[in-house]
């Protein structure tokens, strides 16, 4: 008879947090905190000049130069799917991860870069939030994020669990200064 609703997020700020009060009655909020052993490592942050057409040649080699488990960002769904091809033409093991994908699609993607069968994911903002994959040592943005939040979350799913990595941002002449900021 009584409806109960719960809503469990890593952060409950913006629209998520709108939502959530639109839909509750005498909300209670629990927050929490990761224990220390469990506390984020330490990221190295690189910025990297490249040009349209050396983005994918320096992507290839700082692929080839770190091994380990490299999560790289674009745009877009379509440029997800393009670098992924472009990837594999260099012999790179890549899968794309995007929102166009259905979720058994998406799933095997994941699964096969968890399991180390394809060391590079290339996915879109959908794979910025929530997703958690021990031992991703590289972020790279081959699409820099539109906002600094972007850029956090982005860089965030390395670096986790008292590890260290690696976050490598690609800028464009054009992208310089929206970038320093």
């Amino acid at each position: 008879r009584e409806l109960q609703t719960m809503l469990f997020a890593a952060t409950v700020d913006g629209e998520v947090g709108e939502l959530a009060r639109a839909y509750t009655q005498s909300p209670a909020r629990i927050e929490a905190e990761l224990p220390s052993e469990h506390a984020s490592g330490e990221i190295d942050h690189h910025f990297v000049s490249v040009t349209q057409d050396t983005k994918v040649r320096t992507l290839v080699q700082l692929l080839e130069a770190e091994r380990g488990l490299a999560l790289v960002f674009v745009r877009t769904k379509r440029g997800a799917d393009r670098l992924v091809s472009r990837l594999r033409r260099h012999s790179v093991k890549a899968e794309a991860l995007h929102g166009d994908m259905s979720q058994s699609s998406r799933r095997r993607a994941l699964d096969r870069f968890d399991r180390g069968a394809v060391s590079v994911l290339v996915a879109t903002d959908v794979a910025a939030r929530g997703l958690d994959i021990d031992d991703v040592e590289h972020v790279i943005n081959y699409d820099p994020p539109e906002e600094d939040k972007g850029y956090l979350h982005r860089t965030g799913r390395t670096g986790r669990a008292g590890r260290s990595g690696i976050a490598v941002t690609f800028v464009l002449p054009e992208q310089q200064a929206e970038t320093s900021r």
